[in-house]
């Protein structure tokens, strides 16, 4: 049985630019950001001979379903909004894909980004810390690919979950549902952007600010927020120090483009502490 500390559930993508693709999907800098703080890291994936980046998954257990093409995503910002097409997307991901060495990590982040991840595999892990971006099965597409949210009717499927992880965008900016949805879970997680986080526990609302950054390329910072708290979180049972954790870790990943902003662990707790090094 193979040991895996950290598994990311969800499809691997390109992302389109003019330039060419770059390597996309919140399972693609969960594992990255997995993999520099040293965890044994799987990812249960699926992509097509098309994909371009298997080369940089070193060190990290890809379990790919095999599929006739890629997921591929057109993102176009304007300022901190993103508007989202979807292109191709790969094939989905059940329980009857998951390997039997797959079944027993310590965390397990579940990230979909086109709606290709099956409700069943939530009932898998049992003893696995569990940490679910919902995003992904939020996501509906037009005929011309153009994404838009559609607020879940059902959110009890997630209650397994130890952590949940969304944004104010995500919710349409529909604010009011942000209660409900915090008596369902044991950790609700709302990303304000660069009004920072606020964190639902124990009945009581926490806020906590960002740390000031020069940002270059948005693209990803979500998605190592949620896995530093993943992290973070599963190593120390803490709240404020895992939510200031995972704010630090995606201050950086903002200053550079791509997985770029991908630091180490002693990087994200020096800016956590205001610590300068040299």
């Amino acid at each position: 049985m193979r040991n895996i500390d950290f598994l990311a559930i969800g499809h691997v993508c390109h992302d389109w630019t003019p330039s060419g693709n770059i390597l996309g999907g919140t399972t693609s800098y969960a594992s990255f950001f997995a993999r520099k703080m040293n965890l044994q890291t799987a990812i249960l994936t699926s992509f097509g001979s098309d994909f371009e980046f298997q080369n940089r998954f070193q060190n990290i257990t890809l379990h790919s379903i095999p599929s006739k093409k890629t997921t591929v995503f057109k993102n176009v910002y304007d300022g901190s909004h993103r508007q989202q097409f979807l292109l191709k997307k790969s094939n989905n991901i059940s329980t009857i894909h998951i390997p039997d060495d797959f079944q027993q990590p310590k965390m397990v982040l579940f990230g979909p980004i086109a709606n290709e991840i099956d409700f069943e595999i939530l009932d898998i892990f049992d003893n696995s810390m569990i940490a679910i971006c919902p995003q992904g099965w939020m996501r509906r597409w037009d005929s011309n690919g153009k994404v838009f949210h559609q607020i879940l009717k059902d959110w009890s499927v997630f209650q397994k979950a130890d952590i949940i992880i969304l944004s104010e965008e995500d919710l349409n900016f529909q604010l009011y549902l942000i209660p409900k949805l915090a008596s369902l879970f044991k950790i609700l997680v709302i990303t304000k952007g660069e009004k920072g986080a606020d964190v639902y526990f124990e009945n009581k609302k926490h806020t906590f600010p960002i740390f000031p950054s020069n940002m270059v390329d948005p693209t990803g910072a979500g998605d190592i927020f949620a896995t530093a708290f993943l992290i973070r979180y599963f190593e120390t049972n803490d709240i404020p120090l895992s939510t200031n954790y995972a704010n630090a870790a995606a201050s950086f990943c903002i200053e550079k483009k791509g997985t770029e902003g991908i630091v180490s662990h002693k990087d994200i707790i020096n800016r956590t502490y205001k610590i300068k090094e040299g």
